[in-house]
């Protein structure tokens, strides 16, 4: 019993290396791991951070400031005025001040600011959306491609299988005085070469899941396999309608135009500088020679402030603000062309695809038709041995090629899904 234990608990620290993983599940974690993800999280916090300082220019100020001061020239001293009483406290002076100010009017200048921020967090946000849209896209391609590469593995599999088998008959055949002695060589050079192909689609497929592996950050000892049906993919959207759900909700739009929401902000910003700015406060001022200052003086202020003449950046300033308002205005419309031209290449490649599979579907058919006759043929004798190798070699291309059409089909689909923002998380 206690070998039985043992036996079974490295049996499992072997399979907890081993995972086979479907695509669902491949998305929830590429999701999860994503560096750039992560890295794009953190900026969104960054601009929350700075969206909440702006909240700063509302308060009121207060400050408080304490200092000593030693007149060296001995005839000089310090007079105070405070409470009705005027007099000389001598060469030793302390002072301390409090003040408490609020600014009235600026403008615009802080609505402006924390609207722009507003704005800043919101383009980050799409820009989320964008970063998640493409590690999405990079899972399924990944996914789609190793799946594929895993079918042709076992195709080619089968493929030496069966020119295993016909080398076993033409072999068969030879001893049995029905078949030369080329035939049987030239089977067993097929049979050569499906090996050889067997193992470069194993290598093949090896490096199709260290791509996928890489994304999902498997470690390098943690072995990975793809489980799933490598079906033909289908949507029922059209072009039209895929364009116009991409223009109201695809993320570099929208980023683009919370980045022209922010620049109008900056323009009210810059404008604000034309305008007066309206200022209160309250001050306590204490001066004397003790070290805790006795005579009080306080005083409330109101101050207006207006340049009238500070340079001509002003004016530039705005006109700056302005042409960057109107150049992403262009970048947005320069963007939807992007869009739209994307899609249409997009749509068109899917739909190349989903031909390429019917094609090749019916290739397949006509292939194994060929082969099944080719191989009766040979064996009651009314054939020959390069009608069937070559027979088997257009059914096992056949086979390779559906699969690549499937999961080229599905990896086309995923990039349609991306540029039309289809993808759902």
């Amino acid at each position: 019993m206690k070998i039985l234990i043992t036996i079974c608990f490295f049996l499992s620290l072997i399979a907890g290396n081993l995972y086979s993983i479907t695509l669902d599940e491949a998305i929830k974690r590429g999701l999860e791991v994503s560096f750039p993800i992560k890295q794009q999280k953190e900026t969104i916090r960054s601009s929350e951070y700075q969206y909440n300082s702006t909240l700063d220019p509302y308060l009121p100020q207060a400050n408080i400031q304490a200092g000593y001061t030693r007149y060296l020239n001995s005839g000089s001293s310090s007079t105070t005025r405070g409470a009705g009483t005027t007099g000389s406290i001598g060469n030793d002076v302390y002072n301390a001040t409090g003040s408490l100010s609020y600014r009235l009017y600026d403008g615009g200048l802080r609505y402006a600011r924390r609207q722009a921020s507003v704005s800043l967090v919101g383009r980050e946000k799409e820009r989320l959306e964008s970063v998640k849209t493409d590690i999405l896209f990079n899972i399924k391609t990944a996914f789609y491609t190793a799946l594929g590469k895993k079918s042709i593995v076992e195709k080619r599999r089968e493929a030496y299988e069966t020119s295993k088998k016909i080398f076993e008959l033409t072999k068969a055949r030879y001893e049995a005085g029905v078949a030369k002695k080329s035939d049987v060589l030239q089977a067993e050079v097929r049979l050569t070469s499906s090996k050889i192909e067997l193992f470069d689609s194993e290598k093949d497929f090896e490096k199709a899941l260290e791509d996928l592996n890489s994304i999902l950050l498997y470690g390098p000892n943690e072995k990975l396999d793809v489980e799933g049906n490598l079906a033909s993919p289908s949507t029922k959207e059209d072009i039209d309608s895929l364009v116009d759900r991409a223009l109201k909700s695809r993320p570099d739009i929208t980023y683009q135009m919370k980045e022209i929401e922010r620049l109008n902000m900056v323009y009210n910003e810059k404008k604000s500088e034309w305008y007066p700015k309206l200022d209160a406060g309250l001050q306590q001022s204490r001066i004397d020679k003790s070290i805790i200052p006795n005579n009080r003086q306080d005083t409330f202020g109101l101050t207006i402030t207006y340049p009238l003449f500070d340079g001509v950046g002003r004016y530039y300033n705005i006109k700056a603000a302005s042409s960057d308002i109107a150049a992403a205005r262009y970048r947005l419309e320069e963007i939807k062309r992007i869009v739209r031209l994307e899609i249409t290449k997009a749509y068109k490649d899917y739909e190349l695809s989903i031909e390429n599979v019917r094609l090749y579907n019916e290739l397949l058919r006509e292939a194994d038709t060929n082969f099944e006759q080719a191989l009766g043929e040979y064996r009651v004798g009314k054939g020959d041995i390069l009608s069937l190798l070559q027979a088997e070699r257009d059914l096992t291309k056949a086979k390779e090629n559906l699969v690549i059409s499937l999961y080229q089909a599905n990896n086309a689909l995923a990039y349609l899904q991306k540029v039309a923002y289809l993808t759902e998380y």
